[in-house]
Parts: C-alpha cells; sequence; structure tokens
C-alpha cells in the first residue's frame, strides 16, 4: 500500500503549502506571526497537521473564541476529532560524536 500525504503528522513547509493551498511566504509570515505554530526537529522546521487544520480551522487568527463567530458554514470546517494535539513533542537527542 503507498503512503499517502495525508497519513503523515507532520508536513514539511512545501508539502503544507500543498496540502493547504496557502502561499510558501504566506506561511512563513503567518509563523514570524506567531499564529502558525511549527517545530523544528534537526535543521528541519515541520508543521504539525493538527496545527495546520487549527490555522485554517481559525481562518489565519490565533484566538479565535475572541473574536465573533464566523459566517461559515459548520460543514466548511476541517474535521480533526481523530487527532489529539501532544502536550510537548519530545525527540531523544543523540549525542554528537
Amino acid at each position: 500500500m503507498p503512503f499517502n500525504a495525508t497519513d503523515k503528522i507532520a508536513y514539511r513547509i512545501d508539502e503544507a503549502v500543498k496540502a493547504s493551498g496557502l502561499g510558501r511566504s504566506f506561511l512563513y509570515e503567518k509563523m514570524a506571526e506567531g499564529k502558525l505554530r511549527s517545530v523544528k526537529v534537526g535543521g528541519r522546521r515541520l508543521i504539525l497537521r493538527i496545527d495546520l487544520l487549527d490555522f485554517l480551522n481559525q481562518g489565519g487568527e490565533p484566538e479565535a473564541s475572541a473574536q465573533a463567530p464566523s459566517p461559515a458554514l459548520p460543514e466548511a470546517k476541517i474535521v480533526s476529532a481523530a487527532i489529539q494535539r501532544p502536550a510537548q513533542l519530545e525527540l531523544p537527542l543523540k549525542p554528537r560524536r
């Protein structure tokens, strides 16, 4: 069975661009503004799938609850119910030799 990009839990920037339809520089801008979370693993910047979905569901705003309800239909929301956000992403560190 071939691996599908929708099975991923994190995207590289170019993959997040393809998955979301947003521009590369737009994503970097939102990360710099703190509106889109990302993690750095080694030398690679990754956007967790749940963070990308949250960003898109909130219309690019960091806290949707502080704003008036969106006029968008509830069906337009991207479903992310099966994904649980980890409290903290921890990866084992390899000592440098």
